[in-house]
């Protein structure tokens, strides 16, 4: 039974309306776990937001736990989301990684996103699962896809590497310095367009001069 009810649920999470339906759901989490933190936010109030009821959220995402998760999930693919794009074959390796840092710069001082880093920290003292869902979904999905860039490149020859995950991780390191650690702790650090150019290029170019072929 519990299978069949598996598969109804995802029949139903195919649907263009259930679609519709789940991203408003996660727009209203987002929104209220932002808000509220993890702990203080409740389904009621989620349900409230998005507008249904919150039987509704329940049969979606089970608990709370759930439905942070996969909002965790929908944050974290807005700084993953295109790294390893279509049509690469025509594209410069160099230029795409100077975008990639250039996207990464931006996602970093997003002031929601800032505030997002501090609420899971704080949550994860609570419940160390949740920083394990945030590594997986952020940092560890990011890599991942990063990787994955690299060997295609590796494959047309165009770089080398004995460890593309070290070298994936040395250029998100290259790119992100000590921003990260900045922002956490309060500093405000407002790049404009032409020095985050400057900062993705030096950062690209010193990352080039160790890997390329």
């Amino acid at each position: 039974m519990e299978n069949a009810d598996k598969h109804i649920v995802k029949e139903r999470s195919d649907r263009p309306s259930s679609q519709r339906k789940i991203k408003k759901i996660l727009a209203a989490a987002r929104a209220e776990f932002l808000k509220s933190g993890y702990s203080a936010s409740s389904i009621e109030a989620i349900a409230a937001r998005a507008e249904v009821s919150k039987v509704t959220v329940y049969s979606w995402f089970q608990s709370k736990e759930n439905l942070f998760g996969e909002m965790v999930k929908a944050e974290c693919s807005r700084m993953s989301e295109g790294v390893v794009g279509e049509n690469l074959e025509a594209k410069n390796l160099r230029d795409i990684l100077i975008l990639v840092a250039e996207n990464m710069m931006g996602f970093l001082m997003d002031d929601e996103r800032i505030r997002f880093d501090r609420i899971l920290a704080a949550e994860v003292n609570r419940d160390p699962r949740i920083g394990e869902q945030f590594l997986d979904n952020g940092p560890r999905a990011l890599l991942n896809n990063i990787t994955k860039l690299l060997q295609i490149f590796v494959d047309k020859g165009e770089i080398q590497s004995d460890d593309l995950s070290a070298a994936a991780a040395m250029f998100v390191s290259l790119v992100v310095g000590r921003i990260e650690m900045m922002l956490r702790y309060g500093e405000k650090i407002n790049l404009t367009g032409p020095e985050k150019s400057e900062r993705a290029k030096r950062a690209v170019d010193a990352w080039m001069l160790i890997h390329q072929a």
